[in-house]
């Protein structure tokens, strides 16, 4: 069926007269109806009932108008993104993040997303989680990456996944051939812990905040290079989200466990955005690529 037949045949069921449809679209009538006429024959049933006072869609009709809205919806959507993809070959994106999300997650999807857009510039940074927000919100950067929580209403989050903060250690450790870890087994190892305070998100299970804070790390770092090589070296476990080990876990060096606590396996991290303030083209694009692999993303 041609596109001019069915926006003929969706602008005489939305104004009810094939006279008004023609005047709206600036087509002679005699042509709109032959056109409604050839749609009924194609079909083999009426679209319409012709009444004195106008047009009224059949039982029929109504189908092929939901069917109709649906694919012109589509294609609107489609010229979007396509508007879109001519627009973002140049430009400049700011993005701030979790350390975590810096070591492996961005840097794959950037990768890729410069095949397409290659003039397209970078400036990615690692922030504190309680930070992020901030950013977003002022301008400083287009979008941005933490633990999902209670936000201003001047960002929000249009992508999420699970990221419940686990054990990450050797694969020959001690704890790795068990399923989950409790709290107090873990206590039984030396710990490598980011420097500064928990994300608020991980006050969801006061049990954690409470068992984290009794500990004394064997090493605090700044880095999560430092921590990640000291586990590699064997001086001891971490707990973060496996969001920052992909490689090591798809690799089998390093394995990634679940604390065995419910709670505290809710947590999640999101991309965030600017509630009010628009994207350009290519933190738009971007933003499509970080929802699709974000979705893509193993959870547990």
């Amino acid at each position: 069926m041609h596109a001019a037949a069915l926006a003929y045949f969706r602008e005489t069921a939305r104004l009810g007269s094939i006279r008004k449809a023609a005047a709206h679209l600036n087509v002679a009538a005699s042509a709109l109806n032959r056109q409604i006429l050839k749609l009924e024959e194609e079909l083999g049933t009426p679209l319409f009932d012709r009444l004195p006072g106008g047009m009224r869609l059949t039982a029929a009709g109504e189908l092929l108008l939901r069917h109709v809205t649906a694919t012109f919806h589509d294609y609107d959507r489609v010229r979007t993104e396509i508007d879109d993809l001519k627009e973002a070959r140049s430009g400049h994106v700011a993005i701030v993040a979790v350390d975590s999300l810096l070591v492996d997650f961005l840097p794959r999807t950037i990768d890729r997303f410069r095949t397409d857009f290659p003039a397209v510039t970078f400036t990615i940074s690692a922030v504190s989680p309680t930070d992020v927000q901030g950013l977003v919100a002022d301008g400083s950067a287009d979008m941005g990456f933490t633990f999902v929580e209670r936000t201003a209403r001047s960002v929000q989050f249009v992508a999420e996944i699970a990221a419940p903060i686990g054990v990450i250690m050797p694969a020959d450790h001690p704890l790795a051939g068990k399923r989950s870890i409790t709290f107090e087994e873990a206590a039984a190892y030396p710990l490598l812990t980011p420097a500064g305070p928990l994300p608020r998100a991980a006050n969801v299970d006061p049990e954690f905040t409470a068992f984290r804070a009794r500990l004394v790390p064997r090493i605090t770092s700044n880095s999560i290079q430092m921590i990640k090589r000291g586990i590699r070296l064997g001086m001891g476990i971490a707990f973060f989200t496996r969001l920052g080990y992909l490689e090591e876990i798809e690799s089998g060096e390093l394995v990634w466990r679940a604390f065995a606590s419910e709670a505290i396996n809710t947590v999640k991290i999101g991309l965030l955005t600017a509630t009010a303030r628009p994207l350009s083209a290519p933190a738009r694009q971007l933003v499509r690529r970080l929802s699709e692999d974000i979705a893509r993303l193993p959870t547990g």
